[in-house]
């Protein structure tokens, strides 16, 4: 892979690493992004109004968690992320970046 490649991919990578922590709807519920899979890439997203019922190593139900879904980000020719062809609309910045600098 050729250095200009691997620079755009690192800062592909870095821009969606930018939305860890951000609120987003994604169909009709609002989730967290929690994580970025950059190889895919894809988008980790913990729902947060509902939670299911995990289970320990043996099958016993103890405890309700988050429930977590995966949502696959198309790119378009030039290897960009095209977050506007899928159902995830950015509602609310990550923590990070709605922060005001202290003057």
């Amino acid at each position: 892979m050729n250095d200009r490649r691997m620079e755009f991919l690192e800062w592909r990578n870095s821009q969606l690493r930018r939305l860890i922590g951000a609120r987003a709807r994604y169909q009709g519920g609002i989730y967290e992004i929690l994580e970025v899979i950059e190889d895919e890439p894809a988008l980790v997203l913990q729902d947060t109004s509902h939670s299911t019922i995990q289970a320990d190593q043996h099958g016993e139900a103890h405890r309700r968690v988050p429930s977590t879904v995966t949502v696959p980000l198309p790119l378009d020719p030039d290897g960009a992320v095209d977050l506007a062809g899928t159902e995830i609309e950015l509602i609310e910045a990550a923590p990070e970046e709605s922060r005001v600098p202290a003057d």
